[in-house]
């Protein structure tokens, strides 16, 4: 038995059973994420699956929004019963998620060792166990597990070509990856368009990435795009004339939101839902807006889509300091994280309780979030060749645009937690107690030379 084989034994065992630990406290919880989203991707998977299994007909295939979810949900659904109830998909979800998250944590530890060495992996991992976000995620029929795991593949198959750029396997990944993350949260579009800005860069300042990645990366980034719009004209075309939702306005009806979302109450953290801020002045002043909108569609005759565009841009150009102001306040709340599902006074956990339970749970799980943002941020200054990693900061970069500018919510941000671990990890790392620490857990983890 060679150290290497004993070494990836052992991690990976660790791996798998941690997480199953993890899963099981997260699942036992008092509060959850919502067992099946809005219901569009679960009803959407439960179609598709029951018309392949040939139990439906091909009218009530339909996919309205983003396809990644459907298209990742869809086999696992295939498997159950086509008698099985909702309650019943819904375990056979949250095992395939569960299997995912694991696969995702194993190859965010060989990302970590390709880059980095083997004790950041490693690291990248037990940040993952201190801050078990993804367990949380992994409970909800939602978008964040499938693109969580789809930047997963994505970094690796970068980790692969980053030393050998002549593999093909690892640019092929690279490809898969950047698509399924699209297809899951299309507001990542701008990835596409910052990678060929990076290329461009380099062929000016960076000669040797380009010469190196250049031509393989414009080539990989340009599959990407062309498989994204093939996808996305399919799924057209399976919906035509079956629903009246539509990608263009459902970007409108959240780009709407967002202008309202910290206008005017800038530190009102709270979820945008009825039943939890409807004493919110920013929240009234969104319906209201709604209501405005709706009787100029009715008196004009015009579409919902350009009375809502014209609104967007003249609300822009209008107040550009709370334009401003909203895009680095979402910017920020996109990396701060509170539990929307329990009412502070109700809250629960063990032995403890109540509102001051509640806010004591949510700065310890803020804090230690700072101290990931915190370790990133010391890789990204400390690092001299950040364009190496250009697909590590460039996700979360592309994040925060788009959902500076429209509406945002801390899961938005989630997918983009993996290239946050890992720079944390790769950051911490550098600081001496730290290394320390790791190092000699490591000793109990890894294989050592005799």
């Amino acid at each position: 038995m060679t150290v290497t084989s004993f070494s990836a034994r052992r991690i990976n065992l660790f791996i798998i059973v941690i997480s199953s630990l993890m899963m099981v406290v997260v699942l036992n919880l008092p509060f959850k994420a919502k067992p099946f989203g809005d219901d569009t991707f679960h009803n959407e998977s439960k179609n598709l699956a029951r018309f392949l299994k040939g139990d439906v007909d091909y009218d009530k295939v339909t996919i309205t929004r983003a396809p990644g979810p459907v298209l990742f949900y869809t086999p696992a659904y295939f498997l159950a019963s086509s008698q099985a109830s909702d309650n019943q998909l819904w375990v056979y979800a949250t095992v395939f998620t569960f299997l995912i998250v694991t696969i995702s944590l194993l190859l965010i530890f060989r990302i970590g060792s390709n880059l980095f060495s083997k004790e950041v992996g490693f690291l990248a991992v037990l940040l993952f166990f201190i801050f078990p976000i993804h367990c949380y995620y992994s409970l909800g029929i939602l978008a964040e597990i499938p693109a969580f795991f789809s930047l997963t593949l994505a970094l690796y198959g970068w980790s692969v070509v980053f030393f050998n750029p002549e593999k093909k396997g690892g640019w092929i990944l690279l490809v898969i990856g950047i698509w399924f993350l699209i297809l899951n949260r299309p507001n990542v579009m701008l990835l596409l368009g910052l990678g060929f800005l990076i290329v461009a860069y380099s062929f000016f300042k960076r000669k040797e990435f380009f010469n190196r990645y250049g031509k393989k990366l414009i080539v990989s980034l340009g599959s990407a795009a062309l498989f994204c719009l093939g996808t996305v004209q399919l799924a057209k075309a399976v919906t035509a004339g079956k629903s009246a939702e539509s990608q263009e306005g459902l970007f409108y009806f959240v780009a709407h939101e967002g202008r309202f979302q910290f206008r005017e109450e800038p530190t009102d953290f709270r979820f945008w839902e009825d039943d939890v801020r409807p004493d919110s002045k920013d929240y009234q002043n969104w319906r209201e807006s709604g209501r405005e909108l709706g009787a100029i569609m009715e008196k004009t005759k015009r579409s919902y889509n350009d009375v809502y565009r014209e609104f967007l841009i003249n609300d822009a150009l209008e107040h550009p300091f709370l334009f401003a102001r909203q895009f680095f306040v979402k910017c920020f709340y996109g990396h701060v994280y509170f539990i929307n599902s329990v009412r502070p006074k109700e809250f629960r956990l063990g032995p403890i309780h109540g509102a001051a339970a509640y806010w004591f749970v949510i700065l310890v799980i803020n804090c230690v979030n700072l101290l990931l943002i915190f370790g990133a941020f010391v890789f990204l200054f400390k690092e001299k060749k950040l364009i190496h990693f250009w697909l590590f900061w460039g996700v979360i970069v592309s994040l925060l645009i788009f959902h500076g500018l429209t509406y945002m919510e801390p899961r938005y941000m989630f997918p983009s937690r993996v290239a946050l671990y890992l720079m944390s990890a790769a950051g911490l790392y550098q600081i001496g107690w730290i290394r320390n620490k790791i190092d000699f857990i490591s000793k109990f983890v890894f294989a050592t030379k005799r």
